[in-house]
């Protein structure tokens, strides 16, 4: 269970911050929890003392009675937890340098009007990998056992008998059909041509005159068809 502990005074910025939490988390599968405070509260105080590894720590800066940088100081200085991630968000990014000068490991820091979806969802992806919840897909082929990361995977497809599973580092091999395969994997692996699963993830852009996908590892490929153009061109959309 990862707990989202979530410090933030405007209740519309926690309700964007949750959905977005929402949004990617459901995409990953795993189990989670949200939990909101208002301010820099005793409830507060008493869920940070309480020792929480599993905990990632979503901070407005400015809080009516104190600040991120009061409750990271308390995390990392008094209770010693240097595993849960922390990350800062606020309106005031030129305080930047400021809070990084504090070495309390913060994450990140984003600035509320800077593409804060696009920022916290990557956020939320270091984390898991932080905290060892990267998943993975496992599968034996030729009696040898194969354990994958999903964030490895580019993409899935059909080559003549058997499914070739292509990664950032090597291609794998296992004799299984898409439609199976698709239902091991979380929903961010999309259909995105005929026998063929793109991990959406790890796509930086698709240009739609060549049907070809670009890679956070600046690989590219032709595995996409136009067929499919409104649902990978609406991943990740409100």
């Amino acid at each position: 269970m990862i707990n989202f502990v979530i410090v933030e005074d405007k209740k519309i910025h926690r309700d964007n911050i949750k959905k977005i939490v929402v949004s990617n988390m459901m995409n990953n599968k795993i189990d989670f929890n949200i939990i909101e405070f208002d301010d820099y509260t005793k409830n507060l105080l008493k869920y940070i003392t309480e020792s929480h590894d599993n905990s990632i720590y979503i901070l407005d800066l400015e809080l009516p009675n104190g600040d991120g940088i009061d409750i990271a100081k308390l995390i990392r200085n008094k209770c010693n937890n240097w595993i849960s991630p922390i990350i800062i968000i606020t309106a005031h990014t030129s305080l930047y340098y400021e809070v990084y000068k504090q070495r309390l490991q913060i994450l990140d820091f984003i600035g509320k009007c800077e593409n804060l979806k696009k920022n916290l969802s990557e956020n939320i992806d270091i984390c898991m990998k932080m905290l060892n919840k990267d998943k993975v897909y496992r599968y034996s082929y030729k009696n040898i056992d194969y354990t994958i990361s999903l964030s490895q995977i580019n993409y899935i497809q059909r080559d003549g008998r058997r499914t070739k599973i292509v990664t950032t580092n090597k291609d794998y091999y296992q004799n299984i059909s898409i439609s199976n395969i698709k239902e091991k994997l979380p929903n961010y692996f999309k259909i995105s041509s005929k026998g063929t699963l793109i991990n959406m993830k790890n796509v930086t852009r698709i240009d739609w005159n060549t049907c070809k996908a670009y890679f956070k590892d600046n690989t590219s490929d032709y595995v996409v068809s136009k067929s499919h153009k409104k649902e990978l061109d609406n991943y990740g959309c409100d």
